[in-house]
């Protein structure tokens, strides 16, 4: 498979989120409330250009964010000191796919070119399945915390993966 990545298509990135983010709720795993996967609330000065799709053989897969600031998630992490990742979503028909790999990887290549050697991401502390899934890719958890956003509380676990 063919993997390419554009940061360059906001739309896109948020029609997948939604997409995904529907399918959740549909199953009874609602992960964000849909009306605030929007531009307005997504794409600020730590997101701009950090909006990622991934593409896997010239068909929209994936999303994902990669910032290197985060003053709500992580304030005591100074800026670019880790590449942090949030928004992961894989469309239904490509599950299965192992495409975080891909993912992940294009995320070590972008820490390296400036220098950091970590990534960090969060995420529902209340799935033991998702849990699973990122520590299966060597993350290591940190801490855990509420964190309010769009006047949601979430149950966040942290992770980091030291490379």
């Amino acid at each position: 498979m063919t993997f390419t990545f554009r940061n360059d298509q906001t739309e896109q990135f948020l029609a997948i989120l939604r997409e995904v983010g529907q399918w959740l709720v549909d199953n009874d795993r609602t992960m964000w409330e849909l009306d605030t996967l929007t531009a307005d609330n997504l794409v600020d000065e730590y997101t701009r250009d950090n909006c990622y799709v991934l593409y896997a053989n010239g068909e929209p897969a994936a999303t994902f964010i990669l910032q290197w600031a985060d003053p709500l998630y992580y304030p005591d992490v100074p800026a670019n000191t880790a590449g942090l990742i949030h928004k992961v979503a894989i469309r239904r028909r490509f599950s299965g796919q192992n495409l975080f790999q891909p993912m992940l990887d294009f995320c070590q290549q972008r820490c390296l070119e400036r220098g950091i050697h970590e990534i960090q991401l969060e995420t529902d502390a209340t799935r033991p399945a998702l849990l699973r899934f990122y520590e299966r890719y060597g993350f290591q958890p940190t801490y855990q915390k509420s964190i309010e956003e769009f006047g949601t509380t979430y149950d966040c676990q942290f992770y980091v993966l030291r490379f």
